[in-house]
């Protein structure tokens, strides 16, 4: 069976290249594509008048967004979801239906284009497959992916979907695992060599314990491994430079439980220095 995507359309610049990075990718791997434009019901008024009205917006946005999707030379599977109601929730019943959600990176207000950007995080946080958030950036040539590592099975996920993905692409693989001394910043003066040196066996062991077996399963893939003494986000955000593309995992598993992305999840999607999907536990 063949993979489905669902992408977030809005009609912005910042949209447009997530649909383009998104069509790219399906065509990539034989995907089909839906498109999906949510009319925020939050600030609409509950006549009949004014949700038939913003029906009929959000199916002509959504009919805009699909002929450019064709105009960039898209020739697969493409269907389009129009719909009034609340950004998140409605997400997250299409992602029910999809292998990956794909969302531009916006920033800034309440209204055009917030959707899709200062909300991907809650969408991440509740979605029921991974999800991508593109932000206007152009990898460097031969750019690895990069993936998060902690020894935690949300990490394990995150590895297994970051290493198939270079594989496919025949770039390198980074895993990183970041580590600091659980002391108060400022009080460095304070760690033992005992400390440190245990908690630099232990970020090796979590290391190689989440890439065994990856050289077994793809061949021709370079695993790189860094194991860096820095908060884990500005760990990861600085390996994912110009990177292909940055793995992380969440720790969602149903419930309450869902709605906490995690703090290192949470943070490199405020930061996003390439695009960056977050996969599910």
């Amino acid at each position: 069976m063949s993979e489905k995507y669902l992408i977030g359309v809005d009609g912005s610049e910042q949209s447009r290249v997530a649909l383009a990075w998104g069509l790219a990718r399906a065509t990539e791997r034989g995907a089909a594509v839906e498109l999906i434009h949510v009319a925020d019901d939050s600030f609409l008024s509950e006549s009949v008048a004014f949700l038939s009205e913003a029906q009929a917006a959000s199916e002509q946005m959504l009919q805009v967004e699909t002929e450019y999707a064709r105009s960039l030379g898209f020739t697969g599977p493409i269907v389009g979801t129009a719909v009034v109601g609340h950004p998140i929730a409605e997400v997250e019943e299409a992602s029910k239906r999809s292998d990956l959600v794909i969302l531009g990176a916006h920033q800034g207000g309440r209204f055009s284009g917030s959707f899709f950007g200062t909300r991907a995080v809650k969408v991440a946080a509740t979605s029921r497959c991974p999800v991508a958030v593109i932000p206007k950036t152009e990898p460097s040539p031969n750019a690895p992916v990069v993936v998060g590592v902690d020894g935690s099975e949300a990490s394990r996920k995150a590895i297994e979907f970051a290493a198939e993905q270079a594989s496919r692409r025949d770039v390198p693989l980074v895993a990183v695992y970041a580590w600091m001394p659980p002391l108060t910043p400022g009080l460095e003066y304070l760690w033992s060599e005992e400390l440190v040196e245990s908690q630099r066996a232990v970020a090796e062991e979590a290391i190689a314990i989440g890439t065994a077996g990856l050289t077994q399963r793809y061949p021709d893939l370079e695993v790189r491994r860094e194991i860096v003494q820095s908060p884990p986000v500005a760990a990861l955000v600085q390996a994912a430079e110009g990177a292909e593309l940055l793995v992380v995992g969440s720790r969602g598993r149903g419930g309450i439980t869902r709605l906490l992305l995690g703090s290192v999840s949470h943070g490199v999607l405020q930061a996003l220095p390439c695009p960056t999907i977050v996969t599910r536990a």
